[in-house]
């Protein structure tokens, strides 16, 4: 029974180390990141065209009389 209890606590010990290097290498990274993380994009206002129902950014798409529609699109040409 000694020697189960034994196993038991040594495997504990073990498991809890690996998770104490894990949390420190995930630490490290995020510090790392954050320093060379690239600009945030601000977020943009989403619009839907009036003629094919795609959602789409307000500066991608072209107003139209009544809404807009999408610039670069099929349904920009019809």
């Amino acid at each position: 029974m000694a020697k189960i209890v034994a196993w038991l606590v040594l495997i504990f010990v073990v498991l809890l180390a690996l998770r104490m290097i894990n949390a420190r290498k995930a630490r490290s990274r995020t510090r790392g990141a954050a320093g060379a993380a690239p600009a945030e994009i601000p977020a943009q206002p989403m619009v839907r065209c009036t003629r094919c129902g795609v959602f789409l950014p307000r500066s991608d798409a072209s107003p139209i009389a009544g809404g807009y529609t999408c610039a670069d699109r099929e349904c920009a040409t019809r």
